[in-house]
């Protein structure tokens, strides 16, 4: 089965550059209409969203991710930001306490609604001709940003998007088997993962072998090799959270 919409999610690839032509005021109305339209849990909408059009500010979410597409004026930047201080403003107008939203439980339901939010203005961006990339890496300075943005407590950005008009043609990145990452039920056994991904390795190795200057390497060789090595997988995120007065119990 197919249609427009899914057509549009299985092309969906990661543009790192866009052309000097930003998105025009009804474009961005259009996206932030979709995100504020988007599921959330227990109805607390908790996420704010950030357009960032300030070049210093840009500048300063580009030296927290350490990607170099990040800063200039090429696409345009979006954070998302888990948000429990407006509901906490809500409380205490209404002389009700907001140590429940210090909790780890509340904070899920923050990073729940802006993900959610993130994928759905993914999805308009792609139906309408655009091209995104997800910016997990603004985490590999998570307090940096906190400042860049001048977040109040009981906030934190989960994560940032590019959108924009797409300046290259990449290839699709393959996606692990659905034999491997779908079953029903219970959860999948699988014997050896490195017997049963190696027709994927093969795939993935080939993907990065046709990209220029790309590295040559497996899936399981990055799993094996790249987890917890530098960036966003070792940056202080849980003390940031505290920080801010999230995850606390």
């Amino acid at each position: 089965m197919t249609n427009e919409t899914i057509a549009s999610q299985l092309a969906h690839r990661t543009i790192r550059a866009y052309k000097d032509q930003p998105l025009t005021e009804a474009e961005v109305d259009t996206l932030m209409d979709v995100a504020r339209h988007t599921a959330t849990s227990s109805f607390l909408q908790a996420c704010t969203i950030l357009h960032i059009t300030d070049p210093q500010v840009r500048a300063r979410i580009a030296d927290a991710s350490g990607q170099p597409y990040v800063g200039g004026t090429k696409g345009d930047l979006f954070i998302f930001v888990a948000d429990l201080y407006r509901n906490s403003r809500i409380r205490a107008e209404q002389g009700v306490s907001s140590e429940a939203l210090s909790s780890t439980n509340l904070f899920l339901t923050g990073a729940e609604d802006a993900l959610l939010a993130a994928q759905n203005v993914v999805v308009a961006a792609e139906s309408m001709g655009l091209g995104t990339v997800y910016l997990g890496s603004i985490l590999a300075d998570p307090r940096g940003v906190v400042d860049a943005l001048e977040l109040p407590e009981l906030t934190f950005p989960i994560v940032g998007l590019l959108v924009g008009h797409s300046d290259q043609d990449p290839g699709q990145k393959p996606r692990l088997p659905l034999s491997v990452i779908t079953a029903k039920n219970t959860y999948p056994r699988v014997e050896s993962y490195t017997r049963a991904l190696a027709d994927y390795d093969r795939e993935v190795t080939e993907y990065y072998d046709l990209r220029a200057g790309a590295r040559l390497e497996s899936f399981t060789h990055l799993v094996a090799n790249g987890i917890g090595v530098g960036g966003a997988h070792v940056s202080p995120i849980l003390q940031v959270l505290n920080e801010q007065g999230l995850c606390l119990h």
